[in-house]
């Protein structure tokens, strides 16, 4: 495997609001700390805005390649250097770190595997970081509990990393770390007896007649006996995500203009979008839906360049049907059996079957940084990762687009 890859992961607040990227990369079987770093750096100089947009970076480096002056390239509003646990922390560590801290740049511990026997190891350079990320999955809960206030009264943020569950997401959260990190984000966190809301229920219905043979005027009429509904759509219709060259005042001007397909996606984007009980909006899922079908509708034009309407607007609706049991915290069955869909998305969305059910697999690879699923399907398609490449950092630049322009 001689392809260079590079991922991103984000990191959450509480309020589950993105506030940094933990950077990914992998090149071939034969990668030294050193390698990592510079290929890192070497893409930020490169396409920083289109991998971060707003966000920090997180870097991970070693001892050794603190002594270089390459690690200055990078703005340091931009990037906090994250250093390995194999970092041997010594006073010429500590000393390089002084130094570029005075000129700005941000630092931290990377996955610390936090217990009574490591603690003292990282007493030398606690005071010149700004982060420690600790990996929840192997440390001492109980002491990471009472020492956090230590690290919150010297000025050290406090980052829980690989957090897989739902659960273990609302115990570090109890315990007051500051930042969250895991593929919890991505799983479902079923509630028991879980219900559709009355308007979660009344866009389900929109969508699904828009699914059908519906004529114009029922269409309008529905919406318009759904007016909370209508107004929000068209609210969330003009807003800058959308850049729409002029705004759109009813809801028979989009049918009739735009057509089905827009509108079905975008009154279930609204649903993503959707604030709850008035805490901050679903920011991170949101995100990876957008992501996620962005990243499914590039795929299939570069697979099948003669692609039809139809099989593009499939290739959407698999990748957003594919997350929406996230959204009502319900099996994935359950959703999917409310909603008109054809046989062939189910079985893509549930069980990964066909030319579909291949095409989520490669989208999920690639958000995963799984590079060995993605050599397998590239290999199979005849493909090169030099192909998509270019892609994977266009829908990360069409994310960090539309997360500004959902702020504005």
């Amino acid at each position: 495997m001689d392809n260079k890859y590079i991922g991103r992961q984000p990191i959450i607040d509480g309020k589950a609001k993105i506030v940094a990227y933990d950077l990914l990369y992998r090149e071939g079987t034969h990668n030294d700390d050193n390698g990592f770093t510079a290929a890192v750096i070497s893409t930020l100089l490169l396409s920083s805005d289109k991998i971060l947009g707003k966000h920090l970076g997180f870097i991970r480096v070693g001892a050794e390649f603190l002594q270089y002056d390459v690690v200055d390239l990078l703005s340091h509003d931009k990037v906090v250097y994250s250093l390995l646990p194999s970092a041997v922390i010594d006073d010429k560590l500590v000393e390089r770190v002084q130094v570029l801290r005075e000129q700005g740049y941000c630092f931290a511990l990377n996955d610390v595997i936090y217990t009574a026997e490591s603690a003292g190891h990282y007493a030398l350079i606690l005071p010149y970081v700004s982060y420690i990320k600790i990996d929840i999955s192997q440390s001492d809960l109980t002491l990471i509990s009472h020492t956090i206030s230590m690290f919150h009264e010297v000025g050290i943020k406090v980052i829980g990393s690989k957090i897989e569950t739902h659960d273990l997401y609302e115990l570090c959260q109890s315990m007051g770390l500051d930042y969250f990190q895991g593929y919890f984000i991505s799983t479902p966190n079923i509630i028991e007896n879980a219900s559709f809301s009355p308007e979660q229920i009344g866009i389900i219905t929109l969508w699904n007649l828009l699914q059908r043979d519906t004529e114009i005027r029922e269409l309008v009429d529905a919406f318009q006996q759904n007016h909370a509904v209508s107004l929000k759509l068209l609210r969330f219709i003009n807003s800058a995500a959308f850049s729409l060259r002029n705004p759109v005042s009813s809801i028979e001007q989009v049918l009739t203009l735009m057509g089905r397909d827009p509108i079905s996606r975008w009154i279930m984007l609204l649903m993503f979008s959707e604030t709850h009980n008035g805490v901050e909006k679903r920011v991170p899922l949101l995100l990876m839906v957008v992501y996620r079908t962005e990243m499914m509708s590039a795929l299939i034009k570069l697979l099948k360049p003669n692609v039809t309407h139809l099989e593009l607007s499939t290739a959407y609706f698999v990748g957003m049907l594919s997350l929406i049991h996230l959204l009502f915290h319900m099996p994935q069955k359950a959703v999917l059996e409310k909603l008109n869909i054809t046989v062939e998305i189910k079985n893509a969305v549930v069980d990964g079957v066909g030319f579909y059910g291949e095409l989520l697999d490669l989208t999920r690879s690639i958000e995963c940084f799984d590079t060995e699923l993605m050599e397998s399907y590239l290999h199979k398609k005849g493909l090169k990762y030099a192909i998509i490449e270019p892609i994977i950092s266009q829908v990360m630049e069409k994310v960090n687009t539309f997360e500004k322009a959902m702020e504005e």
